[in-house]
């Protein structure tokens, strides 16, 4: 059992009603800090004996790790141990935490970042991000531009090879399609294009993310 917060209100009020957003910053990294520490401890206990052996490996010293959440930075206590003479292995030394943690940034810091960064300054994400969550000191503007780069780096290698045309056949073919169902929404750096045939403003609110494999045929053709 950990006590992690303890919180006293006097008179109930629209002031003391309920978290205050302090009071709620710090009861989440309270709770998340215990977490990791019984997350690592846990992890540590399962890789102190050898898998081949079942002998204790040599402890041969301990650094602290750097890792950056959303509810705060966390510094842990990283040991490194010897590996065990019963097996080779290509180094003398290894850190189970670092093998177990190679990004020192939580996938969730990284998406809000990201998503941040999208739609103001690098500067203002950060300070953004501190704002409601105890994420400690804002990250500098220059480390959160390299961290939404490789997100977005990360993201575009998932996709694939780029393609410069989805309709495949002939071009004589084309016009043999049967035309979509839906609407197409043809977009130039954020704006769309009016069709001539529009005949109001509503049928341009009328969008789809997902098109039949014959709308894709057709799209291209359009474009």
């Amino acid at each position: 059992m950990h006590e992690v917060a303890q919180i006293d209100r006097d008179a109930l009020s629209v002031d003391t009603l309920g978290l205050q957003l302090e009071e709620a910053m710090n009861l989440l990294q309270q709770v998340h800090a215990v977490l990791i520490d019984e997350q690592v401890r846990t992890c540590l206990a399962e890789q102190v004996a050898c898998p081949s052996c079942s002998r204790a490996r040599a402890h041969k010293d301990t650094k602290t790790m750097v890792t950056r959440t959303l509810f705060g930075t966390l510094h842990v206590r990283s040991p490194r141990w010897h590996h065990c003479p019963c097996q080779p292995q290509t180094t003398r030394t290894f850190s189970p935490l670092a093998a177990a943690l190679p990004e020192r940034t939580t996938p969730e810091l990284l998406y809000l970042e990201s998503k941040f960064a999208g739609l103001v300054s690098y500067g203002l994400s950060a300070e953004l991000l501190a704002e409601p969550l105890p994420i400690g000191r804002p990250p500098y503007a220059y480390a959160v531009r390299l961290r939404t780069q490789a997100t977005g780096e990360r993201l575009e290698s998932e996709l694939g090879p780029e393609q410069a045309m989805f309709a495949n056949g002939c071009r004589l073919d084309w016009d043999e399609l049967p035309r979509p169902d839906l609407l197409l929404t043809v977009g130039l750096d954020g704006g769309y294009v009016h069709s001539s045939q529009q005949r109001s403003r509503a049928r341009r609110l009328v969008r789809s993310h997902r098109w039949p494999e014959h709308a894709d045929r057709r799209a291209g053709q359009v474009l």
